[in-house]
């Protein structure tokens, strides 16, 4: 699944988890891809942000308003959720699976996914309607 991210996507996963283990989360989610995005933001999400009149310290603080209350879990790693499978799956199939996906393609699964928290954050903060041309 992974194989299939270009090195600033892989970046990102990695941050991502850093965030989840920060948080004491035990799950990747797609709030912790959209969080990893606005605290060092690759070139092309900055622009995307950037477009759509929003600065990554919005995100940022949106996201842990958003993020679930920690709390007591055998740690056994990280797992993936199903919504973070499905994410990379979007950014492949709109990529094309011979290119490798970068950090955008994700950001853009996740608004066309429209489902989790980091799309519920993008949509309170405007991106989703603004993105896609729709007020």
């Amino acid at each position: 699944m992974f194989s299939q991210l270009g090195p600033a996507a892989r970046a990102i996963v990695t941050l991502a988890e850093q965030e989840c283990r920060n948080a004491s989360h035990y799950y990747l989610g797609t709030e912790h891809l959209l969080l990893a995005m606005a605290i060092a933001p690759p070139q092309d999400v900055a622009r995307y942000f950037h477009s759509v009149h929003l600065e990554p310290w919005q995100v940022k603080r949106a996201l842990r308003d958003a993020l679930a209350v920690t709390f007591e879990h055998t740690w056994n790693g990280i797992i993936v959720t199903e919504r973070v499978k499905r994410i990379i799956d979007i950014a492949a199939s709109n990529k094309g699976r011979s290119t490798l996906i970068a950090p955008i393609d994700l950001l853009q699964a996740m608004i066309t996914e429209g489902r989790g928290i980091a799309a519920r954050v993008l949509a309170d903060l405007a991106v989703g309607a603004a993105s896609t041309g729709r007020t």
